[in-house]
């Protein structure tokens, strides 16, 4: 076997300590601007479940069923018990939970590609240490403290928007597969009701 040479394991050590260092002495914000957009990534994928396909079905039977109740009930012909009244209310909340999430579902994925690009590039000014950003502003520390806090904050919205469309729309979906038999059956007593009322005024 080939004798190393002894001074290769010590430029080894010397290499390594040199690359510990470096990374040691990045700049924290870089690797918090960066984790960030990794997070908006992970979380805009969660979209994805539910399916907009099932979000849009639920989202149709709530307005569909709650307009329903509002026409049988209107007039005050048809009465209804407390129990009965919840099924309704479960049905007007379903309604509310998933009414905005086609408008959200567009509109996010165009914010988190947005706020993934700002804080990307942000990083990367940083990092490279250039002088000026692409609108000719000098990058200096106020600068740079200015534009974290900005990034860092359009970025955790984003979150948070993604996070509670997903969790609404769980929820929503939820309340449709627990409430879509209970109304089916609730609106043919309502029907049988009216029509009873409707004899029984002529």
């Amino acid at each position: 076997m080939k004798e190393v040479p002894a001074n290769f394991w010590c430029w080894g050590l010397i290499f390594s300590a040199l690359l510990a260092g470096c990374v040691s002495n990045r700049d924290p914000r870089v690797s918090e601007l960066e984790a960030l957009a990794d997070s908006i990534t992970d979380q805009q994928a969660l979209l994805n479940e539910p399916a907009a396909e099932r979000v849009a079905e639920a989202a149709t039977w709530a307005e569909n069923n709650l307009r329903e109740f509002e026409l049988l009930l209107e007039g005050g012909l048809v009465k209804v018990s407390k129990a009965e009244g919840e099924i309704i209310s479960d049905v007007s909340r379903a309604r509310r939970l998933l009414k905005d999430q086609a408008k959200r579902r567009n509109s996010l994925p165009k914010s988190a590609a947005r706020a993934v690009k700002q804080l990307r590039e942000l990083a990367q000014a940083i990092s490279s240490g250039v002088a000026q950003d692409a609108t000719g502003a000098a990058i200096d520390s106020a600068y740079i403290v200015r534009e974290v806090q900005t990034e860092l904050g359009i970025g955790r919205d984003v979150i948070q928007a993604l996070s509670e469309t997903q969790n609404l729309a769980v929820r929503g979906i939820a309340l449709w597969e627990q409430t879509s038999a209970r109304s089916d059956s609730l609106q043919t007593v309502c029907r049988a009701r009216l029509a009873e009322a409707l004899i029984d005024g002529e």
